[in-house]
């Protein structure tokens, strides 16, 4: 029969052990843990800024070449396109990037945003995005849109409501409507689905360069913005070459 003094040393040998294990399973859980936040948050981190290896930018991984392009007119800017819509929480997050790098584009280089019209509610953002250029008062309203759908949860369900929101910022309601309604504004909107899709433009924000390179945003956001600018430089190039 085993001493009452060996009991307690025995019993307290026992709880020091499970303690080691209980412990060491807490750490390897966290550890786990911790590997798979930090995963995510490389993951969130290459997606935002692009590619890390520095490698050369190809065709088929970096871009496509979209068939029966136009030719670029001798003295005509190469325009860099990003296909949009304000209904996209994507591209509001990519919003604040093009503003970025569109404010060191070269002679030379044009940007324009085209809206898309994948839904009837994306195609009324569209034809706001239309009037408000149309009237002039888009940079009064263009983050302001972003920021009501994306960080304020406004949902915007008819073309009164949209004039509402503009109103006195650079535009009239009434002024907004006639911009909305017009003719210039549904052409428009009609000239740009079948841009988008002649272009293979199947999601947003899609960038092109040119009409003629489709860049694959896969590669990143901000790695995207080399490849437009790698794409610019390749086009004012050949322009060049076909001129001597």
């Amino acid at each position: 029969m085993a001493k009452k003094g060996s009991r307690g040393k025995s019993g307290r040998r026992r709880q020091s052990v499970q303690d080691q294990r209980m412990s060491i399973l807490r750490w390897s859980i966290l550890g786990t843990i911790g590997v798979i936040v930090a995963g995510v948050l490389i993951w969130g981190l290459v997606y935002s800024i692009g590619s890390v290896d520095g490698g050369e930018i190809v065709e088929g991984e970096h871009y496509e070449v979209v068939p029966d392009a136009p030719r670029h007119r001798p003295g005509a800017p190469v325009t860099v396109t990003e296909f949009f819509s304000y209904g996209c929480v994507h591209c509001r997050s990519f919003d604040p990037l093009i503003e970025d790098w569109r404010e060191d584009l070269g002679d030379g280089v044009a940007f324009e945003r085209v809206p898309v019209a994948f839904s009837p509610e994306w195609a009324m953002l569209g034809q706001t995005y239309l009037a408000l250029k149309q009237a002039g008062a888009l940079a009064q309203n263009h983050e302001r849109l972003f920021r009501a759908i994306h960080d304020n949860g406004r949902q915007f369900l008819s073309a009164g409501q949209i004039a509402d929101f503009v109103d006195g910022h650079g535009i009239s309601r009434e002024a907004f409507l006639a911009a909305y309604g017009s003719a210039e504004a549904r052409r428009a909107l009609a000239s740009n689905e079948t841009r988008q899709n002649r272009l293979g433009i199947a999601s947003v924000p899609s960038l092109t360069v040119a009409d003629k390179y489709r860049i694959n945003m896969d590669v990143g956001r901000r790695q995207s913005l080399a490849v437009a600018d790698h794409l610019v430089a390749l086009e004012q190039a050949n322009a060049i070459a076909k001129a001597d």
